[in-house]
């Protein structure tokens, strides 16, 4: 009996200890959720902070009747464009498993439990689509904020409006990718189904034509302009993106349980290297969620140099043609979207101007790849014949060629949507200028070390967000200087672009010195 007695204490302080260390597991999940809500706050705050800043220094003018014209004509179209292609990365995203993670526990036990798999994964579900709304809804309330300075209308009307369709952006997204995820797509046929999507829209931009539902968004969030049967059409958006999403959530049940698994882990680390702000980790997850693998065979050889020259150049061109065609796609779809919102911004909030760096500088994450590799091998990077310096610094020259391409590609867009001989005169003089200033950020931040301000985090944020803040405000440079001529009796849309170009070229040069400069400290630190 005593030795009975024994066990039985034995068995149950074990599983005291078991519940007590399960607890305080979850204390620590909690804290570190509480940690990243709080980053987001702060960095909520420093965006609500920059753009007052930025609306206090522009001085917004009310739009001219063409430009009014073109909004009401064509601007739902265009505006209609994020939406297809965030059903298109929704799509493709569901076929992979996403978007929920969940967490592995939960997928073990959980969902192999004899119930409905609905029941478990409606209510996440809704949890992200309700976080999601609510910053797209505020994000939409802070552009209609800036439009209605330039555009007629109440500022009631273009706020409710645009933040409508600021919240209905992330939900077309997410009932996307849950369609695809419950219904288990495949990558082809979810793929297939975007790209006739992402067509649709085009042809309304292109036949100025209103009959896909991205382009019946548009319509909402210039519904001050707008009157008569466009309203209705508004509506009818409306309504089919929220029944995309109820018909996502009744099957939501699903989903592969082998492709939630595999994303679960993954999300974990993704988390983590979000939390120390390790953008390069956070790059290389992204890619295997997406499973965007290497090709075994690149898509073209280039020509051989004699006696092996221009190594670097070779092998910067080498890795760019192993590519999948996904990430060509992505960067295809990413320079489309940029042209189309430069010339959306243009008529109707300068601001938005500053929103085509942000999208440009993801491109440029992907493109710094050759040079990020040579950072991620330092031991085999010192026993090279030359100096990490100069070797880093050579590596920008494919990177910023390729993103030059699809520089060249938003201002065809631009061009096409309806910028006109002004958006191809300022494309051309300052491309090449932008994609040094592009690669030189992307380099700076895949070559960031997360752990150097580990004792003080404030200066890591730092780092962290310079990158991309400098993309955003020297993209836009050229834009604002050339429509804040245009706005000046007798100024010079190309004069402007050509002063624009000058200082990001020094403004590049000066990226590169830095860059060099940082390798040659690590150098010597570890000598």
């Amino acid at each position: 009996m005593v030795a009975g007695r024994g066990g039985g204490e034995g068995t149950g302080s074990a599983a005291l200890r078991e519940i007590r260390r399960a607890r305080r597991q979850r204390y620590v999940d909690e804290l570190d959720v509480m940690e990243l809500l709080y980053r987001a706050y702060v960095v909520g705050l420093i965006g609500i902070f920059a753009l007052g800043l930025i609306a206090g220094i522009i001085d917004e003018v009310p739009a001219t009747p063409s430009a009014v014209d073109w909004t009401r004509e064509q601007g739902p179209a265009v505006i209609g464009i994020p939406i297809a292609i965030a059903v298109f990365a929704g799509l493709r995203t569901g076929a992979r498993g996403g978007p929920l993670a969940i967490e592995p526990a939960e997928v073990q036990y959980v969902l192999l439990a004899p119930v409905d798999r609905g029941l478990a994964l409606r209510q996440p579900a809704l949890r992200q689509i309700r976080i999601a709304a609510l910053v797209g809804g505020v994000l939409g309330a802070i552009v209609g904020n800036f439009v209605f300075h330039r555009l007629p209308g109440s500022p009631v009307e273009w706020i409710g409006c645009v933040a409508l369709y600021g919240a209905l952006l992330p939900v077309c997204a997410l009932g996307a990718a849950l369609f695809a995820s419950g219904r288990r797509l495949t990558s082809r046929a979810a793929s297939g189904a975007g790209l006739l999507f992402l067509a649709w829209s085009g042809v309304d931009v292109a036949l100025e034509s209103t009959t896909s539902p991205s382009t019946m968004l548009g319509e909402l969030a210039t519904l001050p302009l707008q009157h008569g049967v466009t309203i209705a059409l508004a509506a009818a958006g409306a309504v089919l993106s929220l029944a995309l999403v109820v018909i996502a959530l009744q099957g939501v049940g699903g989903i592969r349980l082998e492709a939630a698994r595999l994303r679960a882990a993954l999300t974990a680390e993704l988390r983590f290297s979000a939390s120390v702000q390790d953008l390069r980790t956070v790059v290389l997850l992204r890619r295997q969620l997406a499973s965007e693998r290497p090709r075994r065979r690149p898509w073209l050889r280039p020509a051989r140099s004699g006696k092996g020259r221009r190594p670097i150049w070779r092998r910067g061109w080498q890795s760019f043609l192993r590519w999948p065609a996904a990430r060509f796609a992505r960067a295809a779809v990413i320079g489309i979207a940029a042209g189309a919102l430069s010339v959306g911004a243009w008529s109707a909030s300068l601001p938005a101007l500053f929103l085509p760096g942000v999208l440009l500088f993801v491109v440029a994450l992907d493109f710094i790849e050759p040079l990020a590799q040579e950072s991620d091998h330092p031991t085999r990077r010192r026993l090279l014949p030359t100096r990490s310096a100069s070797l880093m610094r050579l590596q920008l020259g494919v990177p910023t060629l390729a993103i030059a391409i699809v520089l060249l590609i938003a201002t065809g867009t631009a061009v096409l949507v309806g910028g006109g001989t002004t958006a191809l005169t300022v494309g051309l003089i300052s491309f090449l200028p932008a994609a040094l200033v592009l690669a030189c950020c992307a380099a700076l931040s895949a070559t960031n070390d997360p752990y150097e301000f580990m004792y003080t985090p404030e200066i890591a944020y730092g780092f962290t967000t310079a990158p991309i803040a400098a993309s955003s405000m020297l993209i836009a440079l050229p834009l604002l200087s050339a429509r804040l001529a245009e706005e000046v009796e007798g100024g010079s849309a190309a004069a402007a672009a050509v002063s624009s170009a000058v200082v990001m070229t020094l403004i590049a040069a000066a990226g590169v010195a830095l860059l060099g400069l940082r390798f040659r400290r690590r150098d010597q630190v570890s000598a």
